[in-house]
Formats: structure tokens, C-alpha cells, sequence
């Protein structure tokens, strides 16, 4: 039963609404509606309320900080970073700022000069406590610095461990590569890391820093990193790191059972796979067709179609031959599209360097007398190397009274042995069981690893070139904050997909980004009011997916 009852205070007059029950066999008043004084009552009966004015309104992005910052506290992040580099009980914690960190390279990575601007715009400071003014960017480098080389390793391969407990994740299939990343450390500045190699950006001139991984088949959520220096092989990279990935995935493992590490034909060298032959695990690799052009020349009428889980059929020709040290099982697949894509290029190629050559012969009927034999025969290779035709055209160059004659045409011969190679893969592996269309399934995968790479140099999402650091330590947190930031937004991603998102990693964090909060500050009130901002349906349903339910005021 409810009533409207009349109450005093020491400085005016008010009305409730209040409820009553019996409790224990006594009435007593259970449940109150505060109404205010008689004049806002009066005012409210006839409408004229005159709402207040909030005095400050602040509009900030929280979609896809409360998504990233709940998957970094579930993963104890902070926490472990603070295990392995613990200071005083003063201030902010390494801990805190590495994930602030993190969290700024996921979403708008900037200077670290910038990062306080930033967080400013974002609702940081509603999950974790924040002193603005030790947000400068000399307080991160002096956290930074607390971190040694092994530290790093060891945090990294923490979060990983606890990542792979956290979401289940399967270990049975590992796949492995390696990219490298630019930066703008001048030539004269001594680093370890930093070298001069073939860019993969295409930015030859610069300095780069190489970065070997290794993610689960699924999802491509990151499971071991290692900073290497970039001009080093593939194949001695990964021959220095296998035991330490072995090390990582035994560690999260719960049973005995081997893993199979994928990887391409860039890493291969006779130790490694001695050393997966003694181990209990397994492996799936790739050889290039120019080790095996008796393989490439076996008529298609001898392969079997095989369906792989795209639904696409390819023929398959599965055979064994010696591969270091022992008979190896190979499994050549021959895809069409691959081949017309492959032939178009090469015709292509040929056009463009008889295009230059032509011009390049009428250099050489005008030579000055300067010119060798040699430096003609010279300038005419790097032309058919540039386009990827040495030995598919045959240059004759013949000396006339110090001028040359230079005629370029088509090896016929070695074209048809060319084509032999288009639309073929060449697989080798160790796992017998599978069977051949499972064991290319597993190789295709490694598109996972292919698209964490291109994340990470993404222009705006989990951004980690160019590297603006200037030494080693600074590159080695630089790489952990930039793994730390790749691994919550793929585990994200996993879970929204796993709930019915269909979209890829970029749309999860556009969709995000764009969720905000507004928070209002009252005159008559110190607390602020915080309100959720309008969103589309796709948001509420990708919010939904992912459990994160950001309340409409706090």
C-alpha cells in the first residue's frame, strides 16, 4: 500500500511516496519515492519544470576501450608485467603504463608525447585510476627503462601462456613466420636490431627490425614474438628460435601430444628439420619449384582432384622423394587461377623488358668509346633482372668499331620449362595420417599470420611502423606494447566471431572506436552523469557479442 507522506528537514519541507507491508506482522514502510517540495510538486503538476543545465559536457570514445581493457584484466596483464619489473608502491606501475600503452597502439597509436592528449579523449579513466600529470611521455621512457631484454621475452611469453588458458586455444597447429619492420635510425647510430635488408614495405633505403612470430591456425592470436636483426636469414632465425617455441607451447601444454609447425619455404634448412625429426612434433613446409622441376614436368593426367575445406577441388600428386637425409613426403597441388595469373605475368614481363632493351640498344649504337663489352652485358642483365626474365630472353651483343649491337628474343625452350613451375605448390610434410587435401588445408592457413603482419602496418589499427626509437631497449618495449596490443584485439575478435560477428578485425575496432560516452557535470553537483551515446544496431549487436554492457550513468 502506498502513501504520500509529508517530512522536515532542518531547512525545508518535502513529500514521499512511500510503500507499505507487513513484515514480521508490523507494518512498516518498505520502499520510499522521493517527490521534492510542494513548489517543484506544483511545478511539475503543471508542467513548467525549468531542467537544469548540465555545465560541462564531455563527449569520449569507450566501445572499444571497455571491450580491451576487461580481455587485459582478465589476462592479469598489468599484474605479470608488474611480477617481472616491480617498483615502489609511488605512482602509476610499469605495469599500468606499458598497457595504457598498448592500448594506444590497438586504437590510435601516437607519440608517446601525445599519449596524454589521448587518453583524454577516451574513458580510460573510468576503468583504471590515472594521474594525468605523470602521462608525459619522459614518465613512459623512464618506466621503459626498467625493462631488460629478457624481461621482455619472459612478460611476453607470460601473457601469451595466460592468453592460451584464458581462451582455450587449441595447440595442435603453430604457424610460424617472419616480416620486418622500417624505422628512421640513422646509419651511424649503433644498433643490434636495426640493420639495412630488403624491405618488405618497399622502403630499401632504411633501417629495419625483424620480427619473428608464431600464432595459433585459428584465430592468429599471437603466442611467441622475438625481435631479430633484419638482416639475417629466415632459415637462421628460426633454426636459433625453435627451442624456445618449443619451450613456450610445451609449457601451455596440458598433454604430450606434438604440435605441427607450419611454415614456408624462406625458413627451411637441413638442421631444422633434423631437429623436428628427433622432437615429438610435426610439420607441414613448402619447397620452391625450382628444387624440383622433375616434379613440375609430371602431366597433369597423373593427379587425383582433391577437395580442400574452401570447397574448391585442385588436382594433387603426391609422391616421396629424399629431402635432408630422408624420404619425404610430397604432396604438388596445381591451381588454375594461380597458373593464368602466373603466365599473365611473365608475358607481361617479357613485354616490358624488350620495351627497355629496345631503347637500351639504341644507348649502345651510340656509345662513346667508354663503354666495355662487360658494362653492356652488364646493363642488359640488371634490365632482365629487374623484371624477373633473366634467362627467358637470350641477348646477343656484338662489337662494331667500339659500338655495340644488342638483340634480344624470346628462349622458347626456357618459357615451356617455366610454365611447368606456374600454378604448383610443393608441399612436404612428416604427417602421414592426413590426408593430402587436410594437409594443404593446414598450409593455406597461413593466411593467419599473413594478416596479423599486415595489421600491425595497418595505418591506423595495432600500428607498429615506422619505429620512432632510437635504441634497442626502447625498440624491444616498443615491439612488446605493439604484441601485447595485437593479441586483446585478436582475442576480441575470436570472441565476437564465436558469438556471430562476420566481419574482420578492422570492422570490430571501427564499429568500437565510434561507440562514446557522454559525461555531464551538473552546477549544483559535484558527481557526474555518464550516458551511453546513441548507437547503430550493428554496434549493439557486436556489444552484445562480446559482453560489454557500458551503463547508461554511473
Amino acid at each position: 500500500m502506498a502513501s504520500i507522506i509529508k517530512k522536515k528537514s532542518k531547512y525545508s519541507t518535502y513529500y514521499v511516496i512511500a510503500e507499505s507491508a507487513r513484515v514480521d506482522g508490523k507494518p512498516r514502510i518498505v520502499k520510499q519515492w522521493y517527490l521534492g517540495t510542494i513548489e517543484k510538486i506544483i511545478a511539475l503538476a503543471e508542467g513548467s519544470t525549468d531542467k537544469e543545465e548540465p555545465r560541462q559536457i564531455d563527449c569520449v570514445s569507450e566501445g572499444a576501450i571497455a571491450v580491451l581493457f576487461k580481455i587485459a584484466e582478465e589476462l592479469g596483464i598489468r599484474e605479470i608485467i608488474d611480477q617481472h619489473c616491480s617498483k615502489r608502491q609511488q605512482g602509476m606501475s610499469v605495469g599500468d603504463y606499458l598497457l595504457i600503452a598498448a592500448l594506444n597502439r590497438a586504437l590510435a597509436a601516437t607519440s608517446k608525447s601525445k599519449i596524454a592528449e589521448w587518453v583524454e579523449s577516451t574513458a580510460l579513466h573510468l576503468y583504471m585510476p590515472l594521474q594525468k600529470d605523470k602521462l608525459e611521455s619522459q614518465n613512459f621512457w623512464d618506466h621503459f627503462d626498467k625493462l631488460d631484454q629478457e624481461m621482455i621475452a619472459r612478460i611476453g611469453d607470460d601473457v601469451a601462456k595466460k592468453a592460451i588458458e584464458l581462451e582455450n586455444i587449441p595447440l595442435d597447429t603453430i604457424v610460424y613466420d617472419t616480416s620486418n619492420y622500417y624505422n628512421y635510425l640513422d646509419v651511424l647510430n649503433p644498433s643490434e636490431l636495426s640493420r639495412i635488408t630488403k624491405s618488405k614495405a618497399g622502403r630499401n633505403s632504411l633501417r629495419h627490425i625483424g620480427l619473428a612470430l608464431a600464432v595459433d591456425r585459428d584465430h592468429g592470436i599471437p603466442l611467441f614474438s622475438r625481435l631479430y636483426p633484419a638482416n639475417e636469414h629466415d632459415a637462421k632465425v628460426m633454426k636459433k628460435l625453435i627451442d624456445e617455441i618449443f619451450e613456450q607451447i610445451n609449457a601451455a601444454m596440458s598433454d604430450k601430444k606434438g604440435i605441427t609447425l607450419v611454415f614456408d619455404k624462406g625458413n627451411n634448412s637441413e638442421e631444422l628439420i633434423l631437429k623436428l625429426d628427433e622432437s615429438r612434433h610435426h610439420f607441414v613446409g613448402s619447397r620452391s619449384p625450382y628444387h624440383h622441376k622433375d616434379l613440375c614436368r609430371v602431366p597433369l593426367e597423373q593427379y587425383r582432384e582433391v577437395c580442400v575445406k574452401s570447397g574448391e577441388v585442385l588436382p594433387v600428386y603426391e609422391t616421396r622423394e629424399e629431402i635432408y637425409g630422408a624420404k619425404r613426403r610430397i604432396i604438388v597441388s596445381f591451381n588454375e587461377s594461380t597458373f593464368q595469373r602466373q603466365l599473365h605475368r611473365m608475358e607481361q614481363n617479357l613485354e616490358k623488358a624488350k620495351e627497355e632493351l629496345s631503347s637500351f640498344k639504341r644507348k649502345a649504337r651510340g656509345a662513346d668509346g667508354r663503354s666495355t663489352m662487360d658494362s653492356i652485358k652488364r646493363q642488359a642483365l640488371e634490365i632482365t633482372d629487374r623484371y624477373h626474365v633473366t634467362g627467358l630472353l637470350d641477348i646477343d651483343i656484338e662489337e662494331e668499331e667500339n659500338r655495340f649491337k644488342v638483340s634480344a628474343r624470346k628462349n622458347f625452350p626456357a618459357i615451356e620449362e617455366a610454365k611447368t613451375r606456374f600454378g604448383k605448390q610443393i608441399l612436404f610434410t612428416d604427417r602421414e595420417s592426413l590426408q593430402p587435401g587436410e594437409v594443404i588445408d593446414i598450409y593455406l592457413d597461413r593466411y593467419i599470420i599473413e594478416d596479423a603482419f599486415r595489421i600491425t602496418k595497418s595505418d591506423r589499427w595495432v600500428k607498429m611502423d615506422p619505429v620512432f626509437h632510437w635504441t634497442d631497449s626502447k625498440i624491444r618495449v616498443h615491439a612488446l606494447t605493439c604484441m601485447i596490443a595485437l593479441l586483446l584485439v585478436r582475442i576480441a575478435h575470436k570472441r565476437a566471431r564465436t558469438n556471430g560477428f562476420t566481419h574482420g578485425a578492422e570492422r570490430m575496432l571501427e564499429l568500437l572506436s565510434s561507440v562514446n560516452t557522454a559525461i555531464l557535470l551538473y552546477p549544483k553537483s559535484t558527481k557526474a552523469v555518464r550516458v551511453r551515446c546513441s548507437i547503430s544496431k550493428e554496434q549493439e549487436v557486436l556489444l552484445t557479442a562480446l559482453n560489454c554492457q557500458i551503463p547508461h550513468s554511473r
